[in-house]
């Protein structure tokens, strides 16, 4: 596709121009709108919430965005995610039902069709989607987490590379690295003003998620899908599908990776066969080279205490998810509290969009997004076998979990056993 260099972002606001300014080593903060000849056919592959936000936000980010082509395993998902586009953005979405893929391949068809695609079906099959969508040429903005295993992370880090050599843009939707207030606290961090970071801890006890009631007829495969935040192939756990937002914010502050973890873990609320294997409660040790700790505490359990957020606590000061900045007696260093910042998700599509025109520079966040996904990986293993995980280990294992082929009338690793409950992770079984 041609890009015109000519072509420039309008700016809403002198404030996220700006705020591109202060913050160099990224593309420049702006929700734009490029009008022009040219279109960006766009697919998305994952129907659901998340895949449907991301695409309004792409769309959002440029008149020459084209949605053109649309897969889900699931006719429901796919139909309501259609509807929703179509009506919002009328002139921008082109999806006749030839260009609207079911099945367990859809992918490889929505990608077939589009110069750029967003991946947002459960993170088991990314590393997959994520190789074929590079491997034919495509622009991808990739949700987190990026895998769920040692095998998938190595897939994913080849691919990356490679989209480096074919000079492909990818945005990870970690999309904490693109939030304003965030930039502006890593940079005080990263200029001394708390001092020293000693330690840090990261939070993120919600409620549970939903239980989608086993059908008459449907597959193994049909009903896991359908329940994916309940099974480990599929999401990856609490860590991977939840906290590592935080996670990556802490990789970020340390310029660093965690290179071991140790944890523990278990299921307190969760029980029976509509549950599946998660644990709804995990706490994780992270060491990083230089000694520091971070300490990680998920939870999902109805009626109890939430609490999505983080602390840094420097030789200083420390600061938290408020962008609340205190010396040691507690005494206000700085607080951010501009509330008419563009939402972090909406750059991270202006950045996508810009950079496959051409009025942003290239990007490829493959790499942090893929270290900060086996940093979750690395945690759950140590959570469910109870060892201290090192993390190359961790990176060179080959035990995968998720299947190697699929269909729909497949029989599952992990099916239930005969009184329907599943296999829950036993600590004190070895992982490595």
């Amino acid at each position: 596709m041609k890009t015109n260099p000519r072509r420039k972002f309008i700016k809403q606001t002198s404030k996220t121009v700006a705020a591109g300014m202060v913050f160099s080593h990224l593309p420049v903060f702006s929700r734009a709108h490029v009008f022009g000849q040219e279109k960006i056919k766009l697919g998305l592959v994952g129907c659901g919430g998340r895949g449907t936000g991301a695409i309004f936000q792409a769309l959002t980010a440029s008149k020459s965005v084209q949605l053109v082509a649309m897969g889900d395993v699931f006719q429901h998902e796919l139909d309501n995610s259609f509807q929703r586009v179509s009506k919002d953005f009328p002139e921008q979405v082109d999806v006749p039902r030839e260009r609207q893929f079911l099945g367990l391949e859809a992918y490889k068809n929505v990608i077939d069709e589009c110069d750029a695609v967003i991946l947002a079906t459960p993170p088991g099959f990314r590393p997959d989607h994520f190789e074929y969508a590079i491997a034919s040429g495509k622009h991808v903005f990739l949700e987190k987490p990026l895998a769920v295993d040692g095998p998938g992370y190595r897939k994913v880090i080849e691919t990356g590379k490679l989209a480096t050599d074919k000079k492909l843009n990818v945005v990870v939707g970690l999309q904490s690295r693109y939030e304003i207030a965030l930039n502006k606290m890593v940079e005080k961090i990263h200029s001394g003003e708390i001092g020293d970071v000693l330690s840090m801890d990261v939070y993120y006890n919600i409620g549970l998620a939903t239980v989608h009631p086993r059908k008459e007829g449907q597959t193994e495969l049909e009903y896991q899908i359908s329940n994916w935040h309940y099974f480990n192939w599929l999401w990856g756990g609490q860590l991977a599908g939840q906290a590592i937002h935080q996670i990556d914010v802490i990789n970020w502050v340390k310029k660093d990776y965690p290179i071991r973890a140790s944890g523990m873990g278990g299921r307190a609320m969760l029980k029976g066969p509509d549950h599946g294997e998660i644990f709804d409660h995990h706490y994780v040790e992270y060491e990083y080279a230089d000694g520091t700790k971070l300490h990680v505490q998920c939870r999902q359990m109805d009626n109890c205490a939430n609490r999505l957020g983080f602390n840094i606590q420097g030789s200083k000061g420390r600061v938290n998810e408020r962008f609340q900045m205190v010396d040691l007696k507690g005494n206000s260093l700085w607080r951010y509290r501009d509330k008419e910042d563009p939402s972090s998700s909406q750059i991270e599509q202006d950045v996508f969009v810009g950079a496959i025109l051409g009025d942003k520079p290239y990007v490829n966040n493959t790499e942090y997004g893929a270290e900060s996904t086996m940093t979750t990986i690395m945690g759950r293993m140590a959570i469910e076998s109870g060892e201290i995980i090192d993390l190359e280990k961790a990176k060179a294992s080959n035990l995968s979990i998720v299947p190697s082929e699929f269909a729909w009338n497949m029989k599952m690793p992990n099916a239930p056993l005969e009184d329907g409950n599943y296999v829950i992770p036993k600590p004190g079984i070895p992982v490595l």
